[in-house]
């Protein structure tokens, strides 16, 4: 057999050619990952054989989905790990989009963010000696047009961009639809006037965006009369200030650099001598800026609860394949009767049934708690030496601060914006180490280290 493989490392043209190869019949067998099946419409694909245990019943029906759809027989293998070591590789995997409530608290500050719409009005109903407060139900700001730009908030937070994403959405489709999620856009803005400040003066003349953002940086104390003629500012912000959509500003600025009453003495076309540049990509959106301390602190329940039943849904998934993997597996890779083989096959159509014929599996009271139950006692035997390791950990990165949640993912051998794998999977005597253990279990551990070294 010819076999060949596909997988994300491989260029484009590689892989249009291992597809293109496979789907003619010239190659039988491609080692891939999942993303090879999906989309395939193959016909006589005769089997599908799994090298590791997949993370749901819904990934597995959809892989074996692949084999067999000329309606001829085709059989689909999975190889369980003996020691469990798939499990562990597939919860590691669920922890990794884990996010505690401290970075949704600060997430959260970063949306919504003080306004001073709530203030303004009750100024404005003081001049018109109106005092009859506000009317039930009413909400007084209307949304703001925010940016929050990408890369610091994931620095900022140690969550991966889409983590941040699907926080972002889960507010948008709240009943309450907290926010409004907008495409990405670029927040900050340079501007640099070859002919000094003077031209600086004469574009805040003629373009409306550049007087509010000289005025802007007056109120802050900083004064641009004797500075190189550029100008940096949040064009997010500064539209929103104007009441201008942000694409409207944007336009006006880039016609600056055409602009005939700004080009130099003598020059009669051309360029104006004005660059205008965008940078910083940045989570566009509109949220409130008037919301009491009491709706920030249920949006930051509601999001670190969806977190959590996300991330246990997930686990009760997990367990649900390995139990009824293991329940019709057998011992050695064959070959075997082919009516044994029948009968198990069955029982496992069986359970693939009784499971999406249920009720969602997040929402069923489980054996959770009698799972938590053994980890935390197989933790305990190991306590001593997880709590040796983390203050060796500790020690040996001193010039390094590390949340509790940090080193647990260190020692499940799970990447982060701030911890990336290619810099810290290097050390083995950490990564990777407790990979067995709880996660959860672990992060406690080692916040408890962390406050006893301070």
């Amino acid at each position: 057999w010819i076999a060949d493989a596909y997988h994300a490392g491989l260029s484009p043209a590689e892989r249009r050619r291992v597809q293109k190869a496979f789907m003619s019949g010239q190659l039988h067998v491609v080692v891939a990952t999942v993303a090879f099946g999906m989309g395939l419409d193959k016909p006589d694909v005769r089997g599908v054989v799994h090298y590791n245990m997949p993370k749901n019943f819904e990934s597995y029906v959809q892989e074996i989905g692949r084999a067999g759809r000329d309606g001829e027989l085709a059989r689909c293998h999975l190889f369980l790990d003996p020691e469990g070591g798939d499990l562990h590789e597939l919860r590691r995997h669920i922890y990794g989009d884990a996010v505690d409530l401290y970075a949704v608290k600060k997430l959260v500050q970063m949306v919504f963010s003080p306004c001073k719409c709530l203030e303004l009005h009750q100024k404005h109903q003081d001049v018109v000696k109106v005092r009859k407060g506000l009317q039930s139900g009413r909400r007084v700001c209307y949304q703001h047009e925010r940016a929050i730009p990408i890369q610091p908030t994931v620095e900022a937070l140690d969550v991966r961009e889409e983590g941040i994403e699907t926080l972002l959405c889960y507010l948008e489709l709240h009943p309450r639809r907290w926010l409004e999620l907008l495409p990405p856009t670029y927040s900050s803005c340079r501007l640099m006037c070859y002919g000094g400040p003077r031209q600086l003066r004469a574009a805040a003349r003629s373009s409306p965006p550049i007087a509010v953002a000289l005025a802007r940086e007056r109120l802050v104390g900083r004064d641009h009369r004797g500075d190189t003629g550029s100008l940096e500012f949040d064009v997010v912000s500064l539209s929103d200030s104007m009441g201008w959509e942000t694409a409207l500003v944007k336009r006006a600025l880039r016609q600056l650099q055409w602009d005939p009453r700004l080009r130099p003495d003598g020059h009669s076309e051309g360029k104006s001598g004005v660059v205008v540049e965008f940078g910083d990509l940045a989570f566009h959106l509109r949220a409130y800026g008037d919301l009491s301390d009491q709706e920030l602190d249920s949006i930051c329940h509601f999001l670190h609860r969806r977190v959590v039943t996300r991330e246990k849904t997930a686990l009760a998934q997990l367990r649900a394949c390995v139990q009824a993997f293991q329940s019709v597996a057998f011992q050695t890779c064959g070959p075997h009767p082919a009516d044994e083989e029948e009968e198990r096959s069955s029982r496992l159509k069986a359970l693939l049934s009784d499971y999406f014929e249920k009720e969602p599996i997040g929402q069923q009271g489980g054996c959770e708690e009698e799972e938590e139950e053994e980890e935390e006692e197989d933790l305990s035997d190991w306590e001593s030496q997880i709590r040796s390791d983390v203050r060796r950990f500790l020690s040996i990165r001193h010039d390094e601060k590390f949340s509790g949640r940090a080193v647990a993912r260190i020692f499940h051998g799970i990447g982060s914006p701030c911890f990336p794998a290619h810099i810290y999977g290097r050390d083995r005597r950490f990564w990777r180490k407790h990979l067995a253990f709880d996660f959860h279990r672990l992060a406690r551990l080692a916040t408890e280290e962390i406050l006893a070294t301070r």
